[in-house]
């Protein structure tokens, strides 16, 4: 017996990314640590997110309180130092656990909240924005960066990544259980803040900017999924195709950055 389990062991030593993500499906908090594992090891797509983390930190508000829904693996705490890291799985390294639709937080009494690839994994969007409303102070932000759909992507989001694509809605419907690591609607942002511009009618929460980002770097790093597909020596080629095709990113890219930020006229 303890022969086949060292086997297995050194087995498991050498599973693909694909292979764990495979295995952990269907258990989020195991999908959570793998991915863990995975940006710890893949060096492309640890650069990609570094840029993301380094974008969120410029672009928050003076205010001091900075709360990240749905940390999992992300390593934002390493760039802004005091983040409330927080999910709704229960995670050894975040601080708090609780629902996007009910904040245990005092009315305007955080600073920022940033949602990193995590908008589009909320059933109900609008209803989370509405909770924002009420914990952020005046002046405060909502940082997201979440997939984008442009004529270049759509056959990735829509047919080669797991997750759902509906172009037509926004966040999902399910009736039953819901598995946050797996039920989502990747044009969740696009239909809010560049398709519908209804999202926001009636809200606090004024839309400071829309940028789209990421054409190339995420999909060649492999994502969680599949191994890197370049030497990270070539990353500095990548990063130039990137800029090139830069006035190009309404049809070629696949990430879009959105800040909103609570009205300093709304009432505390």
């Amino acid at each position: 017996m303890p022969a086949r389990i060292k086997k297995d062991h050194r087995k498991q030593k050498f599973l693909t990314a694909h292979d764990k993500m495979s295995e952990a499906w269907g258990d989020p908090e195991e999908m959570t640590g793998v991915q863990t594992e995975i940006l710890s090891k893949k060096k492309l797509l640890l650069f990609w997110y570094r840029g993301i983390y380094q974008y969120i930190k410029n672009n928050l508000s003076g205010e001091t309180v900075t709360l990240e829904m749905g940390s999992g693996s992300s390593l934002l705490w390493e760039h802004i130092p005091g983040l409330i890291r927080s999910n709704i799985l229960f995670i050894k390294e975040n601080d708090l656990v609780f629902s996007a639709f009910n904040m245990p937080f005092k009315d305007s009494s955080v600073g920022n909240i940033v949602l990193i690839n995590v908008l589009h994994h909320l059933q109900d969007p609008v209803a989370f924005l509405k909770e924002t409303e009420r914990v952020l102070k005046p002046g405060g932000r909502v940082l997201i960066s979440d997939p984008y759909i442009s004529y270049l992507s759509y056959p990735i989001w829509h047919y080669l990544h797991p997750e759902n694509c509906d172009v037509k809605n926004i966040g999902f419907n399910n009736t039953g259980d819901i598995n946050p690591m797996i039920d989502a609607n990747s044009a969740t942002a696009t239909n809010m803040f560049c398709v519908k511009d209804s999202s926001l009618s009636g809200h606090k929460l004024e839309l400071v900017k829309v940028e789209l980002h990421s054409k190339f770097l995420y999909w060649v790093a492999g994502g969680y999924n599949f191994p890197q597909f370049i030497p990270t020596c070539l990353t500095p080629v990548v990063r130039l195709a990137e800029k090139f095709f830069s006035p190009l990113d309404k049809w070629l890219a696949s990430f879009m950055y959105v800040i909103l930020e609570k009205s300093t006229t709304a009432h505390v």
